[in-house]
């Protein structure tokens, strides 16, 4: 029987590095949520007639846009393991996203800030469904009914959100 000393480290190294991605995926969804629920307090704020010195409205469309440079800047990164397609759909949505940053700073209308909520909280809802598939196939005794999600499924459910989006908004 012959015994080979590196194989158990390749699994539990291939182990850590899933569970790295699950988890990246994971917290840009929750901070993408973050970033929705601060512009809906926002925008509710607007609504009540509430004047918001420019200074705090800044801080929370600044907060968002910062965001979505980070997803552009990895959208552009030609080694980023992501399809062409979803590269280039987050691309303009980050587009998207500035463009209409600069109209919310420029005439800060409640209304302005509902296609921003709904992009982030679309496509945070597609990292998180993702990562909780990603947990099903790496734990297959916890829920055997959908371990069957590939990659390129699980990618299309982001792609899926991000065009849906950037139809209901153009």
């Amino acid at each position: 029987m012959s015994h080979n000393p590196y194989a158990k480290s390749t699994d539990i190294y291939s182990q850590n590095a899933k569970a790295a991605t699950v988890d990246q995926r994971s917290l840009e969804g929750q901070i993408l949520m973050k970033a929705a629920q601060k512009m809906e307090v926002m925008k509710e704020r607007l609504l009540s007639g509430e004047e918001i010195p420019l200074l705090e409205l800044d801080e929370v469309v600044n907060y968002n846009r910062k965001l979505w440079t980070v997803f552009a800047g990895e959208a552009a990164n030609e080694e980023h393991p992501l399809p062409q397609e979803i590269k280039n759909n987050i691309a303009s949505l980050a587009i998207f996203v500035f463009k209409h940053s600069l109209d919310i700073m420029a005439s800060p209308v409640p209304s302005k800030f509902d296609s921003l909520i709904e992009i982030n909280k679309n496509i945070a809802s597609g990292m998180l469904k993702s990562t909780e598939n990603d947990k099903k196939e790496s734990n297959p005794l916890e829920d055997t009914t959908n371990n069957n999600t590939d990659m390129a499924s699980r990618s299309g459910n982001i792609k899926d959100n991000s065009s849906a989006v950037t139809d209901v908004h153009t």
